[in-house]
């Protein structure tokens, strides 16, 4: 259900974002096991990563569809409702780090920073990571959620993408 909401809004939205190579939705949309068909649907409903400039250095973290189907449905609901497309921008925004990153860049980055690494994200709030007891890598969002990468440094493209088991909201409460 919420991928039909997810696919019906795929031809009312418009970017407010143009550049130039939609590698980071090809990167999503070639995942072969179909694990990440709600982060797919949410970037083709945005258009926002259509043309990013593939020089540009970037990492992406994809929910995958579990992550999606723990959200509240009127979260959905309204992130596909074309009046609130800004907020859906950012919330695929915050799923973008800037920098390439592999896991184990990550990894050194949190032992640079002394257990903890903040992140710029292209929506403009930092994202976190640190590494859980198992020595794997946690994302934190600016809300304290937690997202814990499940599978790394899938390579589909020109930008690293890393699946995680959450989705990163940038707001504190459902929209």
């Amino acid at each position: 259900m919420i991928l039909n909401l997810i696919a019906q809004t795929t031809m009312l939205a418009q970017s407010r974002f143009k550049a130039m190579d939609d590698s980071i939705a090809r990167a999503i949309s070639a995942e072969e096991n179909h694990k990440l068909e709600a982060i797919e649907r949410l970037v083709e409903a945005t258009r926002n990563f259509d043309f990013l400039d593939p020089k540009r250095q970037l990492t992406i973290l994809a929910p995958n569809n579990k992550a999606f189907k723990r959200l509240p449905i009127q979260t959905i609901d309204y992130l596909v409702d074309p009046a609130h497309q800004s907020e859906l921008d950012d919330l695929i925004a915050y799923h973008t780090i800037e920098g390439k990153y592999t896991k184990n860049g990550i990894k050194h980055m949190i032992q640079k920073g002394e257990g903890k690494a903040k992140f710029n994200t292209l929506a403009g709030f930092p994202v976190f990571a640190v590494l859980d007891k198992e020595g794997e890598i946690v994302f934190i969002d600016r809300n304290n959620r937690r997202m814990k990468m499940i599978e790394a440094n899938y390579l589909k493209g020109a930008h690293p993408v890393h699946i995680i088991d959450g989705v990163i909201l940038p707001h504190s409460a459902v929209y």
